[in-house]
């Protein structure tokens, strides 16, 4: 669940502070849901289901290919919170550069 939060934010082109911000949580908070260490409230899924337009099901029942190895990666490097931070940004930073060059 926590790749397709991601992937969500992503695609609306929000950073942590605004996604947490709409969601109605902290920051701290939607990091944690993001790298799976919580899982989002009732409440929450259903505002995460109303702002893709996908139904609430769809944040439970899909799976990604690529979370395993995130998680290993994350586990075997011990990352900690601030260095997933920091790697989150980057990516964030890479994917807008990227978005960028696909729409000129």
């Amino acid at each position: 669940m926590n790749i397709i939060i991601l992937r969500l934010r992503y695609s609306l082109k929000l950073s942590q502070n605004d996604m947490a911000l709409i969601l109605g949580i902290s920051r701290s908070t939607l990091i944690r849901i993001e790298r799976g260490d919580i899982s989002p409230k009732a409440d929450i899924i259903t505002k995460l289901s109303i702002l893709s337009g996908e139904k609430i099901s769809y944040f439970y029942y899909s799976e990604d290919k690529h979370i395993k190895k995130i998680q290993n990666i994350i586990a075997k490097n011990n990352i900690n919170d601030d260095t997933l931070s920091l790697l989150i940004n980057q990516i964030e930073k890479i994917l807008v550069i990227l978005y960028d060059r696909k729409t000129l």
